[in-house]
């Protein structure tokens, strides 16, 4: 049987191993952009605020070091992550709600950080409730109705965002929980 004249396979194989190497680095990057993220949300919970800008600071050195259009696909759960961060942490030092023009983040990623975002007042409320502060609790709940208010009538195509749905019913699920323990 004749040869099919595949000497460009080696060349294919050496292609493909260097872009599963670059998404391997990348897959890695964006786990430790995750990783500060995760941490600038404990800090500001704590109110070390010069720590959350710090790890915030460095989550976005590591995105814009991890924008690449080849994985342009993988950058919606990060970006979400590193929106929730922001977001999060200029609500509790701030008071207020970043736009998606302040963040800096798509639009996509800015609604799936803020809805995330719920979850962290969630957990500030009941810390304010355990400690006899129902004023500030309330305050925080108020924070989360205005949020739900402003997106939980929303709705996107799931091509568009397949994940806002989801965040949506949790979200609301949060919002409805925090609103039984304030009653209590």
């Amino acid at each position: 049987m004749p040869k099919l004249g595949m000497e460009f396979m080696k060349e294919l194989e050496e292609r493909m191993l260097g872009k599963e190497k670059r998404l391997d680095d990348f897959l890695r990057g964006q786990r430790d952009v995750v990783r500060k993220c995760s941490a600038a949300v404990k800090e500001a919970q704590l109110g070390n605020y010069e720590k959350a800008d710090a790890l915030l600071d460095e989550a976005e050195r590591g995105m814009k070091e991890l924008e690449r259009p080849e994985f342009e696909h993988r950058m919606f759960g990060m970006r979400s992550e590193y929106a929730e961060a922001l977001l999060f942490r200029t609500m509790m030092k701030d008071g207020k709600i970043l736009s998606p023009e302040e963040s800096g983040v798509d639009d996509a990623s800015y609604l799936g950080g803020l809805l995330d975002c719920m979850g962290e007042l969630k957990r500030v409320l009941f810390d304010r409730l355990r400690r006899g502060g129902k004023e500030e609790a309330e305050k925080t709940f108020a924070l989360m109705e205005e949020i739900w208010d402003a997106v939980g009538g929303m709705h996107f195509s799931r091509a568009l965002m397949p994940e806002f749905r989801r965040k949506q019913d949790v979200g609301r699920a949060v919002l409805e929980d925090a609103r039984g323990k304030l009653i209590r």
